[in-house]
């Protein structure tokens, strides 16, 4: 897949800002689950909003993830985080006949970690397959959105 990012870089600021809940597998419940140490049925029961046997989302506490700690700022599960939260801030959208890799439309707009530059976060491309095959293509970002952050990005240097 082809990397699309016009010139925005990204580091992540571990700010939580982007912290909701976030689209799961079941293969990301049975990393929970074996982290905590607690059966799946129970991962599902007590920390999941919905769950059809394939994917889906876990709940939220004040607009955030269930497993994010206020105190800290950070993630509780953070080495079994979701297959979605490892790919953030990216996104696989459908544009001009190919699938791309491009920065997913919240966090275009509201990410504290973008940046003017070229920096491409390795480690969250990798996961760009898995992330096609379980959780699919999302809307083609407008190019005009890119051309707002941009902007916004100059203004604040």
């Amino acid at each position: 897949m082809k990397v699309v990012l016009k010139g925005i870089g990204f580091k992540c600021k571990k700010c939580g800002f982007c912290c909701d809940a976030p689209t799961v597998t079941k293969k990301d419940l049975s990393k929970i689950a074996g982290y905590l140490n607690i059966p799946l049925n129970k991962v599902i029961k007590e920390y999941c909003k919905f769950f059809n046997g394939k994917i889906g989302e876990l709940k939220e506490i004040k607009g955030k993830c269930i497993f994010y700690d206020f105190d800290n700022k950070k993630c509780l599960i953070y080495p079994v985080r979701p297959l979605i939260c490892r790919f953030r801030p990216y996104s696989i959208q459908y544009k001009n006949g190919e699938l791309i890799i491009t920065y997913d439309i919240w966090f275009l707009r509201y990410c504290k970690g973008l940046y003017l530059g070229d920096n491409i976060d390795e480690e969250s491309l990798k996961y760009a397959n898995t992330v096609l095959k379980y959780l699919g293509i999302e809307k083609t970002v407008n190019e005009d959105e890119f051309k707002k952050r941009i902007e916004k990005l100059k203004n604040e240097q």
